[in-house]
């Protein structure tokens, strides 16, 4: 099967021998000035575009300039984005320590609760009456 796919491929693609007077047709229509010489120099047949100086450098100076915004936005982001980490670390840290405060406070009640002096018996007994 894929030999018989093969063979009508080349068949099918084979070069083609063009018809007699085929070239002097087609170069009957080309215009004639669009026929050169095949040695001609190149500078004879097409001078080189004159380009002044601005032309030329507006290209590099757009892409350093672009890169001297980008370095400069960029580390203006990295110190906000440090700034606000900053900030918000030392609010952590407030919180962290009344919370640790206010647990100190908590745990020396309770142990003042525990080691205290306990309640006399008598003074319950009294209230049972």
């Amino acid at each position: 099967m894929s030999e018989d796919i093969e063979n009508r491929m080349r068949r099918a693609l084979r070069p083609v021998e063009p018809p007699a007077g085929f070239t002097e047709r087609v170069m009957r229509a080309l215009p004639e000035r669009a026929v050169r010489p095949a040695l001609a120099p190149v500078a004879v047949l097409r001078a080189p575009p004159r380009t002044n100086l601005w032309r030329r450098l507006s290209a590099p100076a757009a892409l350093a300039a672009s890169f001297v915004v980008a370095i400069v936005l960029g580390q203006k982001v990295g110190e906000q984005q440090a700034e606000r980490e900053q900030r918000a670390g030392l609010a952590a840290r407030r919180e962290l320590m009344e919370a640790l405060r206010v647990t100190s406070q908590k745990l020396d009640l309770a142990y003042q609760a525990v080691k205290g002096p306990t309640p006399k018996p008598e003074a319950t007994e009294e209230n049972r009456t």
